[in-house]
């Protein structure tokens, strides 16, 4: 019976041990995320504060679609360049990469960040990992990156097809570049996995609480 109290007090300091280090970790990675989301949201109000002030305004008096060379050694890079040529609106670059794509994609990776940060904080709130929130957010994270690998690129490449078109350029300029992010395809099949194994762990989780 001496034993078996000791090997009970024992689970219990360690689970407890070990729900504080893993709410030290989330709070770490929660303000870590919260800098990454600040850093991206600056940059993308950066980029629209640029396009607004310096490049919509030349191009509101007269535009065309010009091949230009925004760096030297870049290679040239189609893009609509107003009656000033000063600034130049790119919209596809020397790799292929589209604008719109890019921006797109900036989008997404501000929206996994959020979700991302919101995982950390109900970690570290809740104490335990294997919560259905957290469950229902991994899965949103994993949907997000699945859409990222397969959608947003081509559709910044469609978009920007139809302005090239519009502007009396190719169409299909617009999709010499990858439309398609493996890497990014392969993370969220793995998350899905990782929160399947997380919903597992819920019921585990659920089963034990009530056992106690």
């Amino acid at each position: 019976m001496v034993h078996r109290n000791a090997s009970i007090s024992n689970e219990t300091i360690s689970r407890e041990q070990t729900i504080a280090e893993l709410r030290k970790l989330a709070r770490i990675c929660k303000w870590a995320t919260i800098c990454i989301t600040t850093a991206l949201a600056l940059g993308l109000l950066a980029v629209i504060a640029i396009d607004l002030l310096l490049i919509l305004p030349g191009l509101s008096q007269g535009s065309c679609l010009q091949s230009v060379e925004l760096q030297a050694g870049e290679g040239p890079c189609l893009a609509i360049v107003g009656a000033d040529a000063q600034a130049p609106l790119m919209l596809v670059a020397h790799d292929g990469h589209t604008a719109i794509g890019s921006l797109l994609m900036t989008c997404l990776a501000l929206t996994i960040a959020i979700s991302v940060r919101r995982l950390f904080f109900n970690i570290e709130k809740e104490g335990r990992p294997f919560d259905l929130e957290c469950n229902q957010t991994l899965r949103r994270v994993g949907h997000l990156f699945l859409i990222g690998g397969v959608a947003v690129r081509l559709l910044g490449a469609v978009i920007t097809g139809m302005i090239l078109s519009g502007f009396g350029g190719s169409f299909t300029d617009a999709f010499a570049g990858q439309l398609f992010e493996p890497s990014m395809l392969f993370a969220g099949l793995i998350i899905c996995l990782i929160a399947s194994i997380f919903r597992y762990g819920y019921i585990l989780q659920k089963q034990d609480d009530e056992l106690l």
